[in-house]
């Protein structure tokens, strides 16, 4: 695996976007986060990340209305996205929040938090950088932590960092109705395994 951008995946950003701090939101839903924290840290980058044409447009268009020149969204999926399309070491922060949990047993492969996508997900961040989860559902919360504890390129750390965040969608959709929410916070170790 090469640390380059795949030439077949083009990202449509702006020259250079990628460089100094960028945080990443994989299913970024209709982009209400990723607006919201580019707005509040005008000094970080915000990649929003999702499958949905019609949302990343929405998104975009949010973007274009605000004048964030701190933001920007590109369509596509999770995995895919962080293995074919984004180079080593150019993020600070990946955020997850509220990934599909596939409930069924027959099912579960298709949940984004694996080893696979823990293992891209070590290799987009940049050495120290942080993986954010967040679900509402335990058993895949569950499942997330196991496969953490089986990936040994990361290490756990406290939820709060000090820092202000914008609630998701999902997150104003849960709290109204007081169901519980499962978050982890994970630095990555620079571990020669999980190279």
């Amino acid at each position: 695996m090469t640390d380059s951008v795949s030439e077949t995946a083009p990202l449509d950003l702006p020259p250079d976007w990628l460089c100094g701090p960028v945080e990443i939101d994989v299913g970024c839903h209709k982009g209400i986060f990723v607006v919201e924290m580019a707005r509040i840290f005008p000094e970080i980058k915000f990649l929003g990340v999702e499958w949905q044409r019609k949302r990343v447009e929405r998104t975009r268009a949010k973007i274009e209305r605000m004048e964030l020149s701190n933001a920007q969204v590109i369509q596509g999926e999770g995995l895919e996205t962080l293995r074919d399309r984004l180079p080593a070491g150019c993020a600070q922060v990946v955020h997850v929040s509220f990934p599909d949990p596939w409930p069924k047993r027959r099912h579960h492969v298709r949940r984004l938090v694996r080893q696979d996508f823990l293992r891209e997900t070590w290799r987009v961040l940049a050495p120290g950088g942080s993986l954010r989860l967040m679900t509402d559902d335990e058993p895949y919360f569950v499942a997330m932590r196991e496969a953490v504890a089986e990936f040994d390129g990361f290490s756990p750390i406290d939820w709060d960092d000090g820092r202000v965040y914008p609630e998701t969608e999902f997150q104003r959709k849960f709290a109204a109705i007081a169901k519980p929410i499962h978050r982890l916070a994970l630095r990555r170790c620079d571990s020669t395994s999980s190279e």
